[in-house]
């Protein structure tokens, strides 16, 4: 009796879906581990849960390779500056023109999603949804799980976009922050 093949989706059930995370983020982990040991390499990740709850892991630990990191970044951004200082074109802050095109990047983001979602709601209402629209005392059983499980669906891609976004801000601000006493993850 061997491993079952697993099927590549979002799982459903929120208590399935938070035993998943908790097993996946330890092999995760253990993975980034033997990278780290085998390679000799510095590795930071961070991972939120799905009840929006952050882990991290680092070798030699985190804030040393976040601080890696920032350093490196901020050296090419140097590099950059002095380049177009000799060319006679400085730019006073291309670490700014980054942020704000990431920005810009997750507003056009947010559009599309709220037009998606706008028009996943008209295709809802006008999609012959009638039982819906009763009173949910007149519903039958099975309509009121079927009723269930279509709001457990839209709740469980909410959340899921929503750890998405946050873990994207998380990165930007990480990325952003150079003081090495303001980093708090």
């Amino acid at each position: 009796m061997g491993r079952r093949k697993i099927k590549m989706e979002m799982v459903q059930d929120m208590n399935t879906r938070q035993v998943t995370f908790s097993k996946r983020r330890t092999g995760l982990f253990k993975k980034a581990s033997e990278l780290a040991t085998l390679c000799n390499a510095e590795i930071g990740i961070v991972v939120f849960s799905p009840g929006g709850k952050p882990y991290s892991y680092g070798k030699p630990n985190l804030d040393a390779v976040t601080e890696r990191f920032k350093k490196e970044d901020h050296d090419s951004d140097s590099e950059s500056e002095e380049e177009e200082k000799e060319e006679g074109r400085c730019k006073s802050r291309p670490k700014m023109k980054k942020v704000n095109e990431r920005l810009d990047c997750l507003n056009r983001e947010i559009e599309a999603e709220k037009k998606r979602g706008e028009k996943s709601q008209a295709k809802l209402e006008s999609a012959g949804e009638k039982r819906f629209k009763k009173p949910i005392e007149k519903l039958t059983i099975d309509e009121l799980k079927e009723y269930m499980e279509k709001l457990e669906g839209i709740h469980c891609r909410i959340i899921g976009q929503v750890n998405e976004m946050q873990a994207s801000s998380c990165l930007v601000l990480i990325s952003e922050n150079k003081a090495p006493n303001r980093m708090k993850i």
